[in-house]
């Protein structure tokens, strides 16, 4: 059957079973690159934790370029990756931080978890941990509300946290709790990264992503699945960062929707803790 059409069907599996078709048709994409270069076999496989389409190297990469141009990363930097998945962003940061910076992701996925400890076993500046916390799209048994989500790292610990394809998947609530979460563990003057859709007159759907109204602030690809894709007013969003304490000091045009100023599927912003 034709990947087109095998992922056509999936759209109306439950999202565990969509995940880890999409991802088995991302992980054979990926086998010709993994038999021809043996410093590639050991990537983690998507159908196990999919956290998107797309080469893992590439996307790692492109994230990390991302972090460097857009959020001003240092190598001596103290990371917080929130939502890591299965460490794509990790391998391209874990060389830039070695000598004096430290990194922290933390994800709701056990099985991601678990292959990124797998993976940095050996190298002590790597640290990750598993938080149970439920999404309706990734966790649908987590035991941990998003509303009571704690992030793993102490209060003004943190020179850069960023979440890359994490609000878009997270109901206005809950990014209101992470953005607050955020403003706790940031050093003052420190910077959080994150990606989100930002809906705007004109900017408010495509093809690809045909959003609907969900509530009064954001609106969905799926009404049975929302988690799957939300997209958030862009006043509301900007709202939030206000509420939380936070300052907005970039926000960038993703290429999900026309017009787009800068490399990244979805839309980014940059924020400050004062």
């Amino acid at each position: 059957m034709a990947p087109r059409i095998v992922r056509a069907l999936a759209g109306f599996a439950p999202p565990g079973a969509r995940r880890a078709i999409a991802g088995a048709l991302t992980d054979l994409r990926s086998l010709p690159a993994r038999l021809s270069d043996p410093a590639r076999r050991g990537e983690p496989w998507s159908w196990v934790h999919n956290v998107g389409d797309g080469d893992f190297q590439a996307v790692g990469a492109l994230l990390l370029d991302n972090l460097k141009d857009h959020a001003g990363l240092k190598a001596d930097d103290r990371v917080l990756d929130i939502g890591c998945g299965n460490g794509r962003v990790a391998a391209q940061l874990s060389p830039v931080l070695k000598d004096a910076g430290g990194y922290l992701g933390f994800d709701i996925s056990k099985a991601g978890i678990a292959a990124c400890r797998r993976r940095f076993a050996a190298q002590p500046h790597m640290a990750f941990a598993h938080l149970d916390v439920w999404n309706g799209e990734y966790n649908a048994k987590g035991r941990i509300a998003e509303l009571d989500t704690v992030f793993p790292a102490d209060d003004a610990s943190i020179d850069l946290a960023f979440a890359t394809s994490v609000f878009t998947h997270m109901r206005m609530a809950a990014v209101r709790r992470y953005l607050a979460e955020a403003h706790r563990v940031l050093a003052p003057g420190g910077r959080f990264a994150f990606t989100a859709f930002a809906l705007e007159p004109g900017r408010e759907a495509t093809a690809a992503f045909p959003f609907a109204r969900f509530d009064e602030t954001s609106a969905v690809v799926d009404q049975r699945y929302p988690e799957r894709a939300i997209g958030h007013r862009r006043d509301a969003l900007e709202a939030a960062i206000a509420e939380a304490g936070l300052t907005a000091e970039t926000f960038r045009r993703g290429l999900w929707h026309e017009p787009h100023d800068y490399k990244g599927g979805q839309d980014f912003y940059l924020v400050v803790k004062p």
